[in-house]
C-alpha cells in the first residue's frame, strides 16, 4: 500500500481527498478594500446582479465599465483570479443571454479583458463553465455545518429566487460528498499496483457508499427547485456564447464560439468511469462530450487522463469472488445515480420545456441512456 500512482498526488491535480474536485480552500467571497478599482467594480455588480437584471440597468452599466489594465492580473493570487473569472463570467453571459432570448452579440470590453485575462492565467476558455459556476461559487453558512445543500449558499447568481441558490448547492454537495470516492481511486490504483486485495476491496466500499451518498443529494433538487423556475428563469443565462465579440482582447479576433455552464463538465463521473474500466466507446454523442470538457479545469481533465493511464481496477479483481462483488455493487450505485438524473433531467426539461438538448447543447435522452447502459455492460 506504500506504493504510489499518479492519482495519489491529489495537489498535482488540484483534487482533495476530502472534496473531490471542490477545492479545499473555500472560495473568496469577495476582494479585499485595497483592490484596483475596476476589481472593486465588478465585485459590487455581481453583488447586485440580479437586482439590477430585474431593474433593466445592468447591461447599460457594463458597456460603460473602465477596463483595467492588462498587467494588473499577473499580481493576483490563484483564489483572487478565480473569483474575477466567476464575476466576469457571470457578466459576459447577462451581456449576451436573457429569459426572452439573446439581446447581445458583444461582450463589453470592460467584462470581456477581465475574463479573458483571468482565464488565460487559469488555463481555462474564457466563458463561464461549470467550475465557475458551482465549483468556485459557494459559502457555508456556518462553518461547522458541512456540505448538506441547506448549509449552502452560492456567491453569485442571476435571479434572485432561491431556486438557483438551491440548483448550486445540490450540486456543490454532490461533488463533495463524492470526495471520498474520488480520493479511493488513487488508493485503489496503488493497491492494485502493490497485489494487496484488500485495499482494492476497501477502496471499492469507500467509492461505492460515497456514490450512494451522492444519489440522495440528487434526490433532493426538487425540495427547492421548482422545475418551472429553472427552465424560465435562470437556465437562459446558462446558454452558449455563440458568434460573440470579445471587446478589448486582441487575442480572439472575430466572433467567438464557447459552450456553457453543463453538469457535463464535472469531472466526477468522468473520473469514476475511468477508475471502473467503464467504456463508452467513440460516437457522436462522445465526441460531443469530449468538446465540452475541453472547459474543465486542465488540473483536472489531467487526473482523469492519469486515472485511465494507472493500473486497471476492472482487470485485477475479475476472477477474485469478494472483489467482483464488491465491484459490480459500486457499479449498481452508479448506475442508480445514473438513472436518478435521467429523471431529474426528464423532469426538468423535458417535461416543462419540451427540450431534448441540455444547456451545453447535449442531446440527454440518447446521450443519458447510452451511458447508464455502458455502466451496466461493465459488470463483472
Amino acid at each position: 500500500m506504500n506504493a504510489r500512482v499518479a492519482t495519489l498526488d491529489y495537489d498535482r491535480f488540484d483534487v482533495s481527498p476530502r472534496r473531490g474536485f471542490v477545492p479545499d480552500t473555500d472560495p473568496l467571497t469577495a476582494l479585499g478594500s485595497d483592490s484596483h478599482s475596476t476589481l472593486r467594480r465588478l465585485d459590487e455588480l455581481g453583488a447586485t446582479l440580479p437586482e439590477r437584471l430585474d431593474a433593466g440597468t445592468l447591461r447599460e452599466t457594463l458597456f460603460e465599465l473602465e477596463v483595467p489594465p492588462t498587467g494588473l492580473f499577473d499580481d493576483l493570487s490563484r483564489a483572487e483570479l478565480l473569483h474575477v473569472y466567476r464575476l466576469a463570467g457571470f457578466l459576459a453571459n447577462v451581456a449576451v443571454h436573457s429569459p426572452e432570448g439573446r439581446v447581445g452579440d458583444t461582450i463589453p470590453a470592460g467584462v470581456a479583458v477581465p475574463l479573458y485575462e483571468s482565464t488565460a492565467r487559469l488555463g481555462r476558455t474564457p466563458v463561464l463553465s461549470y467550475d465557475g459556476y458551482v465549483l468556485h461559487n459557494w459559502a457555508r453558512v456556518a462553518d461547522d455545518g458541512g456540505f448538506r445543500p441547506d448549509n449552502l449558499d452560492a456567491l453569485t447568481t442571476f435571479v434572485d429566487l432561491p431556486d438557483e441558490t438551491w440548483f448550486i448547492a445540490i450540486h456543490v454537495a454532490i461533488e463533495t460528498a463524492a470526495g471520498p470516492a474520488i480520493g479511493a481511486i488513487g488508493e485503489a490504483q496503488a493497491a492494485v499496483r502493490a497485489d494487496d486485495a484488500d485495499g482494492v476491496h476497501e477502496a471499492l466500499v469507500t467509492m461505492t457508499d460515497a456514490i450512494a451518498t451522492v444519489d440522495g443529494v440528487l434526490a433532493r433538487m426538487p425540495e427547492r427547485n421548482a422545475p418551472e423556475n429553472y427552465g424560465h428563469t435562470f437556465r437562459h443565462y446558462l446558454k452558449p456564447l455563440v458568434d460573440v465579440e470579445y471587446a478589448g482582447v486582441d487575442e480572439l479576433d472575430g466572433p467567438q464560439s464557447f459552450r456553457g455552464a453543463s453538469g457535463a463538465q464535472s469531472s466526477l463521473f468522468p473520473a469514476l468511469d475511468a477508475a471502473l474500466g467503464v467504456d463508452h466507446g467513440d460516437n457522436p454523442l462522445v465526441s460531443h462530450l469530449r468538446t465540452l470538457r475541453a472547459d474543465m479545469p486542465p488540473e483536472h481533465k489531467a487526473f482523469i487522463a492519469a486515472t485511465a493511464d494507472g493500473p486497471s481496477i476492472h482487470e485485477y479483481v475479475a476472477g477474485d469472488e469478494r472483489l467482483v462483488a464488491a465491484y459490480n455493487a459500486c457499479l449498481d450505485r452508479m448506475v442508480d445515480f445514473r438513472d436518478r438524473h435521467t429523471g431529474i433531467v426528464s423532469q426538468y426539461l423535458t417535461a416543462p420545456l419540451g427540450e431534448d438538448t441540455g444547456t451545453g447543447g447535449t442531446p440527454h435522452g440518447r446521450f443519458l441512456d447510452m451511458f447508464t447502459t455502458d455502466t451496466a455492460d461493465t459488470r463483472l
